[in-house]
């Protein structure tokens, strides 16, 4: 049950100013908070300047000794020191301490004097080449052009070159470099402006132009640093301002992301301006710089509305961002970039008490989604009654039962079977409280009394047992699957990896789904080290990535860890991305997940699984012929009831499973009537072994909590399990 969300891409929603930019900017700088990052701002000069001892700003140094390049992750190493690092044939922590790779690019402002010294008095003027400032060795290779010297550069430093007092300051704000000659520039943007002139075709003296220039050029960046200088003025305070109120919500920011983000707003004048198609085209490559990009966005339109006095929620799409949702992050307010079309419900009435109610309680995520969805429910049914339930004055009680039954009968998002008990409970519980909201605030005066919960306005009990113990994958299933293993991963693409490589990767993965029991994403990460082998068994080391429990271990048996080994020795041979080198299954793509995504596992089972000759159940029809499994029923999630259906046919104890499934919820009491288990594991009626050992390995033996007896020992056979 997820809310649809919409890319709405609706050109109308979007005023493109004519607006006052005089007043706009003013609004800007009023609202913008004054002391923002005083340590790493500087506003005089629009420059950030992070520090990487700073947990609010995602930048790191090499962890190379003696590097000074900025990393964008904790511990490594920048690519020259990787390179130098895989040549040294020393560990991570030995090349980190001794290890500094032979050229280090100075800083300006860092690097060295020029050598040149007479009578004790030295060059004041920075190295630029060979040793020699960018005077020095621009005047000795005109004489040697000339034929006046034939002395080499150094030889000339020592007996002829002349020291040079101190340059004057670099005209580029912030620039720590300093400038000699006539040109007031240093050599970084004399360099600049000289291409520049020369792109522009100005013809004028060297100087004329020169100051307008430099006020709008940023200074020598390093990977700490992004300046907003180069941008127009109205873009500037915009940033300048989504930048603070991001920080109160999401304080974590990147100086590499904000790069790409001014660099790919060379041509954009103010982002309220912007329409969605126009911003549809401002396409990042980096994840990092979409997401901050996503904030910028959703931060200055909020803002530009408020200027213009606009409520978000009189808007036919919300942003949810705007909303003030509560949530559980850090700063306790929903901070993600979704859009919701709320015309999705139909009746004006509907959707302005769905408005008043956000507006006047400020849900969570969780409330608002289900309410809704509840309100979606609503407006379908009565679209379908007579008049589409737009006149609130007219509604009946039959209107409200039309009501009940669409919810009582929703859907799955894939349409694959009916929501959950739990699930169309909490629709209908949600809709009825934001009525009775309406009626409390007098909003609904205009709705009909009638309009409302009746007794007879339920939903039917389902025992969730009775829906997952279904889901296990039969025995005799599985045998079926199994014998053609040998089909799995053909003519299945995945990146550049060769096909009996993919091949060899999605049967490890399909043997781990179906002998582990793990759930599918704890496959797809599991580590390069995730076998061991001790006391002539084999054990699988895997992360509870939902519990945040980490390196939890299994036995498991010599199948699936045959197969494990079997790929890892194709694996070593195999060119992965970077992200990838610690991961069993490593990702096809750059720049994305650093193991095999989910979609990928799943489409793979979809074709193998679709593509068998038949799959029969043990049930035959009047000609006696077996009937055919519904492949729908096998899918990566469904293997996790298989694994623990088998140990319940073969007797494992509760306790024991509940380990093997490393679930934190505890076997409740057989007589109590609020039991949290989700899914219930009962024997099949054919009792099968167990194709692979079990036994879950704890490192320290916990205390078991105390519960009481069973009631009814006539329930004692069944077995229960979390699969959450």
């Amino acid at each position: 049950m997820t809310v649809e969300l919409t890319a709405a891409r609706v050109e109308s929603c979007v005023v493109t100013l004519p607006v006052d930019h005089a007043g706009w900017m003013a609004w800007l700088i009023e609202n913008t908070e004054p002391d923002w990052r005083p340590d790493e701002w500087d506003a005089a000069n629009w420059l950030f300047t992070g520090d990487p001892d700073k947990d609010e700003t995602a930048i790191w140094r090499c962890n190379s000794a003696g590097c000074h390049v900025a990393v964008r992750a904790t511990r490594h190493l920048c690519r020259s020191c990787y390179e130098q690092f895989l040549e040294s044939g020393l560990s991570r922590d030995e090349f980190a301490e001794v290890g500094r790779r032979a050229m280090i690019r100075s800083l300006p402002g860092e690097r060295p004097l020029c050598s040149v010294e007479r009578d004790g008095v030295r060059c004041a003027l920075e190295a630029q080449s060979r040793g020699a400032c960018n005077p020095h060795y621009v005047k000795w290779r005109y004489h040697l052009k000339a034929g006046r010297t034939a002395l080499t550069l150094d030889e000339w430093l020592q007996a002829e070159a002349e020291p040079l007092p101190s340059g004057t300051p670099c005209l580029v704000g912030a620039c720590a470099g300093s400038a000699a000659g006539r040109v007031p520039l240093c050599a970084y943007h004399r360099d600049r402006w000289r291409r520049h002139r020369k792109d522009a075709g100005m013809k004028g003296t060297i100087h004329e132009g020169m100051v307008e220039w430099a006020v709008v050029q940023p200074p020598w960046l390093t990977g700490f640093q992004f300046s907003l200088v180069t941008l127009p003025e109205l873009l500037r305070h915009e940033l300048r301002y989504a930048l603070a109120e991001r920080d109160k919500q999401r304080p974590t920011l990147s100086p590499v992301a904000m790069r790409l983000m001014v660099r790919g707003l060379a041509d954009v004048s103010s982002i309220a301006e912007l329409t969605d198609k126009k911003l549809g085209d401002l396409g990042y490559l980096d994840r990092n710089c979409e997401a901050h990009w996503n904030d910028v966005v959703r931060l200055v339109r909020g803002a530009f509305d408020r200027f213009r006095g606009v409520d978000p929620l009189d808007r036919p799409i919300w942003e949810l961002g705007d909303l003030g949702l509560r949530s559980r992050a850090q700063s306790g307010v929903r901070v993600s970039s979704r859009r919701l079309d709320v015309t999705q419900i139909r009746q004006e009435w509907l959707r302005r008490l769905l408005a008043d109610w956000v507006r006047e309680t400020t849900p969570d995520n969780s409330d608002f989604r289900v309410t809704f969805e509840g309100c979606l429910s609503a407006s379908r049914a009565l679209s379908a009654r007579p008049g589409g339930g737009h006149d609130p004055g007219v509604l009946k009680v039959t209107d409200m039962d039309a009501v009940v039954a669409a919810i009582r009968d929703r859907k799955r998002q894939d349409g694959t079977a009916t929501l959950a008990y739990g699930s169309r409970a909490e629709l209908l519980a949600h809709f009825c409280q934001l009525l009775d909201f309406g009626r409390r605030l007098q909003i609904l005066d205009h709705v009909a009394s009638v309009f409302a919960r009746h007794p007879h306005h339920k939903i039917p009990y389902e025992d969730p047992a009775e829906d997952m113990a279904g889901k296990a994958i039969p025995e005799y299933v599985a045998a079926q699957l199994d014998a053609h293993i040998h089909l799995i991963g053909d003519d299945f693409a995945y990146g550049d990896m060769a096909p009996d490589a993919v091949k060899a990767m999605l049967r490890t993965v399909y043997i781990l789904l179906r002998d582990t029991g793990r759930r599918p994403w704890e496959v797809r990460w599991l580590r390069m080290d995730c076998l061991e082998a001790q006391d002539r068994e084999y054990i699988l080391i895997w992360d509870n990535h939902k519990a945040r429990r980490n390196r939890r271990r299994l036995e498991i048996g010599r199948e699936p860890a045959f197969a494990i080994q079997e790929w890892l020795a194709i694996r070593r041979t195999l060119k992965v991305p970077a992200r990838s080198r610690t991961f069993l299954f490593p990702t096809a793509r750059h720049g994305y997940d650093a193991c095999i995504d989910a979609d990928t596992v799943a489409k793979m089972l979809r074709r193998w699984v679709d593509g068998l000759p038949e799959l029969l159940t043990d049930t035959v029809d009047k000609d006696g012929n077996l009937l055919p499994f519904d492949r729908s029923r096998i899918f990566a999630y469904a293997f996790r009831h298989t694994y623990a259906q088998r140990h319940a046919d073969a007797g494992t104890e509760l306790n024991t499973l509940r380990d093997l499934m490393d679930t934190n919820q505890q076997i409740p009491p057989w007589g109590t009537s609020k039991c949290r288990w989700r899914s219930v594991v009962r024997p099949s009626r054919r009792c099968a072994s167990t194709s692979s050992t079990g036994t879950a390995i704890r490192r320290r033996r916990r205390p078991r909590p105390r519960t009481r007896p069973a009631r009814s020992p006539c329930r004692s056979a069944t077995a229960r399990s979390p699969l959450t």
